[in-house]
């Protein structure tokens, strides 16, 4: 049986609407690895998230890289609320030979990396 033009499109434009919908709600309780450009959740003992998630705008301290054992000094850049509604923080983290900014967003009971939108977003032209 054939549905008159007007109704199959009116079908049509439901069944797009449920699909995006049952997308949207789907992409929210996905784990950390099918989430695709976020990495892992940082455990709480990485001292760069332990900072992330304790300081302030504008706070620096200096921590052990377990990964290295280097040395660096770390400073929040700025705290904000991202579009996803998370809770993020830009952090700079300067060792002896490099600078590198990391982006970190709360997770949960959690916190996870994540991967900035804009590089660089707090250098200055």
């Amino acid at each position: 049986m054939r549905l008159p033009l007007k109704r199959s499109r009116s079908v049509a434009s439901v069944a797009v609407l449920a699909l995006m919908v049952v997308g949207c709600a789907q992409n929210g309780s996905q784990g950390p690895a099918a989430q695709g450009g976020d990495a892992v959740v940082a455990p709480i003992s990485d001292p760069v998230v332990a900072f992330a998630a304790s300081g302030a705008p504008g706070a620096e301290e200096t921590v052990v890289l377990p990964s290295t054992g280097q040395t660096a000094r770390v400073r929040m850049v700025r705290a904000y609320a991202a579009a996803s509604g998370r809770d993020c923080r830009e952090i700079l983290v300067r060792t002896d030979g490099s600078t590198q900014t990391r982006l970190i967003c709360r997770a949960g009971n959690g916190w996870r990396e994540a991967r900035p939108l804009i590089q660089d977003a707090s250098a200055r032209p």
